[in-house]
Formats: structure tokens, C-alpha cells, sequence
């Protein structure tokens, strides 16, 4: 998975402002000891951060926040925030860290025994897993989530759950078994889909029932406005027909007005009482058609509710129905899926006891491989014997190793020295002692190297047995003899070696070098050199005949050389992840030379174990350094004869390599 492009936009002054702000409620809250503001207000400088796409600062921000919520004990907000940071990780494509934090959270769920959180954290975690191509721990971990899914029935989990064992299947290239999930995720898919709509749907409908209640009062309202309207226009027509009959009276008869004054004040004392009693009745009027209104309006809201509780309850009863029905299919499904887990089951139970006793009969072989690897192999000390400053670091990746390093004093015939039955080649420089050293890198590791090195361990001995002792010569007969021995010709065989070789002449004061992709460093003089090896391995895919270069540095000085493998610089590691790196490892060789050689050989061994971590080893590591002083005389012990026995002993006789 490779890391998002992350935009990260400089903080405004308003987002300043308020970080300012956020570290001043920080600091007053930390004074009156109340921790759990303090990690809320350092919580939201976190937020900023984010906002503004600052990613690690927002991760840091989070993680101070986390310290808070630890001491205080809120550990629901402490997972919350790992939560966030794992999130964050993962976008930043630091797949290593967002698993790590993905688990912190999970740890948390598992202790406050939050079902529901476990089974989301077990699919956070499986989902890191399946990018780094996990699969093993992704599968435990999402059928871990997939048990407590079905147990809570929880629809949503189990859609998850079923979406990832999908994408599983399908990185595990078993497509049968994740059509089969994905075909479960649909159905769940649907079922929270119609779920989600049907709550919508209830809350539009209860939206539109309140807009209904608040149209009426306002019409209700409106309506007992308009009444009130009348009855005023009727008091007041009232009022202007007494007045005019009055009047009308007066223009009649003024002579008739004294005789009428106590008649009219009768009269006008029983308009006045009328006009009185009019009005009541007009309040009466509009009291009964208000109250008649409002019996009106409840009978048609209790008719209204009466229908809508009606509807309601039959459609819940048609999705009931239809649950019931959907529960009893999946039961039925359940079932008969429960029957075919339990029946593949057995099945692993069976495959996994046959994986089991076969995996003891291949560690007993690979054992007895390395037991006859080791025996094959010249001991260090024998080296050690010939050069007293000298040091061989290796460090297998596997059990048996296709690094293999080897050793060989070259006498002159005369001296009586036996070469297994083989005589020496006509015109063979032998008139003194010389040493051959090489530092082999087989191609692969693990079991297919290792029979690769035993091959190049013997026809070593084979072509140096002969009297065969140029370097550039050596790497050609090897060439030739990888070649038959595989029948590349005739064969989609491959295999070959990268290696450097040097013959060491002390009568000369020289060594003589030739390499296969593989180079040799010298430092001497303060100096560090690297002479470079042919582009072209030792066997494979190559022309019949190779011409190797032969490289000669004169040692008329205290000079240190070594020869090594690719695995040391190729090792991953270090903050980044990244590989040690060849500038790397001449610097190394350089800072170290001086030192004794058991020194330099303990030191290599602290810098890879510190750079490669918690990271695998990516190859087989092998460094041969030796220190040649020609200047004065020195006499070479020779090295005890060494005998291999015919019979190894093993855990299991009948173990085959």
C-alpha cells in the first residue's frame, strides 16, 4: 500500500489563535489538577492539525491527549484517540504503526468487554493485515469478528465482516469461498439499506404530522379571528339602527318630545337592557361554535390517529412477517452452513495432522542438512590457525545457508602434499606456498542454496585440487563445471553464484583477486579501495566459456582486506525501513579497520541485529576479513588435517535430505 499524497496546508492565523488559546486552558486545567479538560482542550489542538492535513503533528497532538485519558482512566477516550491515530497512519500508507495502535485499541475493547467494539477492532486490525498481505492473522482475527457479529445479530458488523472475508478469499485467489461471502455481504448490504430507509421514512412522516398539527392551530386561530369580526360588525350595525330611529322620532314631533322624554327613557332604559342581552347571546353564539369547532377537530385528529396507528400496525406487521420469514430462511441457511464448517473441520483437523508430521520429517531433513553443511564447511579456527588477523562473520537467514565461505593452503608437490588421488596440472605455478580464500553467494537460500554451496564447495576442492590456482582461471573451471554438473545446456536450470576470490602469495607479497559480481575492499596506506568483480555471474543462464579478470594488488604494506556477500548492505531496516546500503557498509569497514579482527567481527554483528529490528533477515549474511603484514617474517601454522566421519548422527536415521 503505498502513502497517500498528503497536502499539508499551513496553519491561518485563526487556526493560531485558537492552538494559543487550547495551550492556555491546557495549562490553567493542568494547575487545578483537572486532567480530563486538560486532554480534551489537547485533543483539539490535535483537531487543528488534522484540519490543515498536518498529519504527524496531529498523530503527536492525539497521542499527549492519550497520556491524559491514561491517567485519569478513561480508557473509552484513550481508544478513541488510538482509533484516530491508526486511521491516520493508514493514510499516511505507515502500515506497520496504524496495525500497531489498531490493536492498542483493541486491547482496550477486550478490557472493558465491549463486544461490539471488539468485533470493530478485530476488522481494523484485519483490514491493516490483509495490505500487508497477513492473511494467516487477517483470517484469525475476522473469524474471531464474525463469531461475535452473529452472537450481538448485529446486521452492520456482519456486513463488514462478510465484505472482508470476500477480499480475503480473493487475495488468497479463492474465488469459490469469496463469492460465497460476497453473496452474504449483499444480503446484509440490503438489509441495512432497507433499514436506514425505513427509518427515514419515519422521521419524514413524523416531520409531516407536526407541520399538520401547527397548520391547523394556525387555521383554527384564523377562523376565531373572523367570528369575533362578526360579532362586532353585528353590536355596531345594532348600535347605528337605535340611533336612527331615535332621531327619526325626534324630527317627527319636536312637540311631542317633552311628552315622550319619560316614555323615551323607558324606552331607551329597555334598548340599553336589549342591547345587553344581544350581546350576550352573541358571546353564547360564538362560545358554542367554538367549542362545537374544537369537538369537530378532535373527532377528525382521533380519526386521523385512529388511521395512521392502523397503518402503522400493519405495516409492521408485513415487515415482521417478512423478518420472520427472511430469520427462518437464514436459519435454515445457518444450518446447513454450520453442517459444511463442521464437516471442513474435520477436514482441517485431518490436514492439519498430516501438515504436522510432515513439517517434523522436513525439520529433522533440513537439520540433518545443516549437520552435513557444517561438516562439509572448513572450520574458522583453521583460518585463524593461517592468518592470526582474520575474522569470518556469517550469519545464515534460514537453518542451512546458500552463502557458504571456503579455504585452501596450495603446497608444492615436492613438499608431499596429496591432492585426493588427483595430480597436478602440467606448468602449475607451485614452487611455494599460496592461500585461496572465497566468500561464495549461491543463488536462493535456505535448502535450494545449500545444495547449490555443497556443489561449489566440491568442485573448489576439485579445480584447486588439480593445481588450478589463477584466480580468473578458477572462477572459469567453476563456471564450466556449475554448468555440466546442472545441464544448463539441455535444462531451464538457472542457478549460479555471485563470489570474490583471492589467492594470497606471501613470497611474492601480492594477492591476486577476480570476482563475480561481487567486489573486494582493501584499505591500506589509510586508504580504502574497492576493486571491482565481471558483471556476469558463475553459472546460469550464460555463454559456455567465461573470461574473469584477474585483479593483482601489491602488499608491501600493513594492509586489511575483505570479501563479503550482498546480504549485509541488502538488509531492511534502520527508521525507515529502507536497505543498509553499500556507501554504508564501506564507511562501516573503514571505521573499523584498525580494530582487532574479533573486534571488527563483533561490531558487524551489533550494527545488523540494531539496523534490521524487528524486520526479518532478507538473505544470508556472509563478511571474511583477513590482514596480510608481509613485512615481517612470519611463520604460518599449519592446520590440523580435518577428518569428516562417514556417519552423522541424527535425531531420526531414516530423516532424507
Amino acid at each position: 500500500m503505498l502513502a497517500p499524497t498528503v497536502l499539508q496546508a499551513q496553519l491561518s492565523t485563526e487556526q493560531n489563535a485558537q492552538i494559543s488559546q487550547y495551550k492556555s486552558l491546557i495549562s490553567d486545567y493542568k494547575k487545578k489538577n483537572e486532567l480530563r479538560m486538560a486532554g480534551y482542550y489537547q485533543y483539539k489542538i490535535g483537531t487543528v492539525y488534522l484540519e490543515a492535513n498536518q498529519y504527524t503533528k496531529a498523530i503527536d497532538e492525539f497521542l499527549i491527549a492519550a497520556e491524559y485519558y491514561e491517567k485519569i482512566g478513561s480508557y473509552s477516550n484513550k481508544k478513541k484517540i488510538y482509533s484516530n491515530v491508526a486511521f491516520l497512519y493508514a493514510e499516511l500508507g505507515q502500515l506497520k504503526n496504524a496495525k500497531k495502535y489498531y490493536n492498542k485499541s483493541l486491547e482496550i475493547s477486550r478490557v472493558l468487554k465491549n463486544r461490539n467494539d471488539i468485533s470493530a477492532s478485530l476488522m481494523e486490525v484485519a483490514t491493516m493485515e490483509i495490505y500487508a498481505k497477513d492473511y494467516t492473522n487477517a483470517q484469525s482475527h475476522l473469524g474471531e469478528a464474525l463469531q461475535i457479529a452473529n452472537s450481538l445479530n448485529d446486521a452492520r458488523l456482519l456486513r463488514t465482516c462478510y465484505r472482508l472475508l470476500s477480499q480475503l478469499y480473493q487475495a488468497y485467489g479463492n474465488k469459490k469461498k469469496s463469492k460465497e461471502y460476497y453473496e452474504n455481504f449483499l444480503i446484509y448490504d440490503k438489509h441495512v439499506k432497507e433499514e436506514d430507509a425505513r427509518k427515514r421514512e419515519e422521521k419524514a412522516n413524523q416531520t409531516i404530522t407536526e407541520e399538520k398539527k401547527k397548520s391547523q392551530i394556525l387555521i383554527e386561530e384564523k377562523e376565531l379571528q373572523s367570528l369575533k369580526f362578526k360579532a362586532l360588525e353585528l353590536e355596531k350595525r345594532f348600535r347605528e339602527d337605535s340611533l336612527a330611529r331615535t332621531i327619526k322620532a325626534k324630527e317627527d314631533s319636536i312637540a311631542r318630545v317633552e311628552e315622550e322624554k319619560v316614555k323615551f327613557a323607558k324606552l331607551n332604559e329597555l334598548l340599553e337592557k336589549e342591547s345587553e342581552l344581544q350581546e350576550n347571546r352573541i358571546k353564547r353564539q360564538e362560545l358554542e361554535a367554538q367549542q362545537a369547532k374544537m369537538k369537530l377537530y378532535g373527532a377528525i385528529a382521533g380519526i386521523a390517529l385512529l388511521a395512521l396507528l392502523i397503518i402503522v400496525a400493519l405495516v409492521a406487521f408485513i415487515q415482521k412477517r417478512k423478518a420472520n420469514k427472511l430469520l427462518e430462511q437464514q436459519k435454515i441457511e445457518i444450518e446447513i452452513k454450520s453442517e459444511q464448517i463442521k464437516h471442513k473441520n474435520d477436514e482441517l483437523e485431518d490436514a492439519m495432522e498430516k501438515i504436522q508430521y510432515q513439517n517434523k520429517n522436513i525439520m529433522q531433513s533440513i537439520n540433518y542438512a545443516q549437520r552435513i553443511q557444517e561438516a562439509m564447511m572448513p572450520k574458522q579456527e583453521t583460518m585463524q590457525a593461517l592468518f592470526k588477523d582474520s575474522f569470518i562473520f556469517f550469519k545464515p537467514r534460514d537453518i542451512v545457508s546458500g552463502d557458504f565461505y571456503w579455504f585452501k593452503e596450495v603446497v608444492p608437490k615436492e613438499k608431499g602434499v596429496e591432492y585426493e588421488s588427483e595430480q597436478l596440472v602440467s606448468g602449475a605455478n607451485l614452487d611455494h606456498e599460496k592461500y585461496v580464500v572465497a566468500a561464495v553467494d549461491c543463488t536462493g537460500h535456505g535448502v535450494p542454496g545449500a545444495f547449490m554451496s555443497m556443489l561449489g564447495y566440491n568442485l573448489l576442492n576439485d579445480i584447486v585440487g588439480k593445481g588450478i590456482i589463477e584466480p580468473n582461471d578458477i572462477l572459469s573451471n567453476l563456471h564450466k563445471g556449475i554448468r555440466t554438473s546442472l545441464n544448463q545446456d539441455a535444462t531451464q536450470n538457472r542457478d549460479g553464484m555471485d563470489m570474490a576470490l583471492c589467492v594470497i602469495d606471501p613470497k611474492e607479497k601480492i594477492v591476486e583477486y577476480a570476482g563475480a559480481q561481487n567486489p573486494l575492499i582493501y584499505i591500506q596506506d589509510g586508504k580504502l579501495y574497492r576493486v571491482r568483480g565481471n558483471k556476469y555471474p558463475v553459472g546460469g543462464f550464460q555463454v559456455e566459456n567465461h573470461e574473469y579478470t584477474k585483479h593483482v594488488i601489491k602488499v608491501d604494506k600493513p594492509t586489511t582486506f575483505y570479501i563479503f556477500s550482498d546480504g549485509f548492505h541488502d538488509q531492511f531496516g534502520g527508521p525507515s525501513g529502507r536497505k543498509f546500503m553499500t556507501k554504508n557498509f564501506r564507511d562501516l569497514l573503514y571505521e573499523i579497520y584498525n580494530m582487532p579482527m574479533e573486534e571488527q567481527k563483533n561490531i558487524l554483528e551489533l550494527v545488523i541485529n540494531e539496523w534490521k529490528g524487528d524486520n526479518e533477515q532478507t538473505d544470508d549474511i556472509l563478511v571474511i576479513g583477513f590482514r596480510l603484514d608481509f613485512s615481517e617474517e612470519r611463520k604460518m601454522k599449519k592446520p590440523l588435517k580435518k577428518v569428516i566421519s562417514n556417519t552423522l548422527e541424527t535425531e531420526n536415521r531414516n530423516s532424507a535430505l
